[in-house]
């Protein structure tokens, strides 16, 4: 009887061992994953790190930048501030004006939308004065495409 006791409890101990085996060659393979998604956050945190000081280097520059103009804006005012950048040619103010004109038609037709939601606007008024401005829109991009 006790043989029998023996091999039951040998046979049970086997099969015991043998999840315990299997449990430890998961997690083995989990902590192979574990440490590579580990060593993956640090390298990320590093490049975080690293570009938050580049950020930081380039705000520092900024400030000083506005701090060494803020004197000369002071001095010249604020009806030479638009002065300051000028297209450097007929086709610079060609392609800016384009520029203008679709981002105007664009806010047209998102103020359009907003009106028509609101019910300030019927919608078959709106769907002709979309079209129109779409029109145009597309004529501004062409030119802008033309001009580029």
């Amino acid at each position: 009887m006790a043989c029998a006791d023996v091999a039951a409890l040998r046979s049970a101990s086997e099969a015991e061992m043998d999840a315990l085996f299997a449990v430890q060659g998961e997690l083995r393979v989990r902590g192979v994953a574990a440490d590579g998604v580990v060593r993956r956050a640090g390298e990320e945190v590093d490049a975080l790190e690293r570009r938050l000081q580049d950020v930081t280097v380039a705000a520092y520059a900024l400030e000083a930048w506005v701090a060494a103009n803020r004197a000369t804006v002071a001095a010249h005012g604020d009806a030479q501030a638009g002065a300051a950048v000028q297209p450097a040619d007929a086709l610079s103010v060609q392609r800016l004006e384009c520029a203008a004109m679709d981002l105007a038609l664009e806010d047209s037709m998102y103020a359009l939308d907003e009106a028509v939601q609101g019910g300030a606007v019927p919608f078959s008024g709106y769907l002709r004065s979309v079209r129109a401005l779409a029109r145009e829109q597309f004529f501004q991009r062409a030119l802008w495409t033309k001009l580029c």
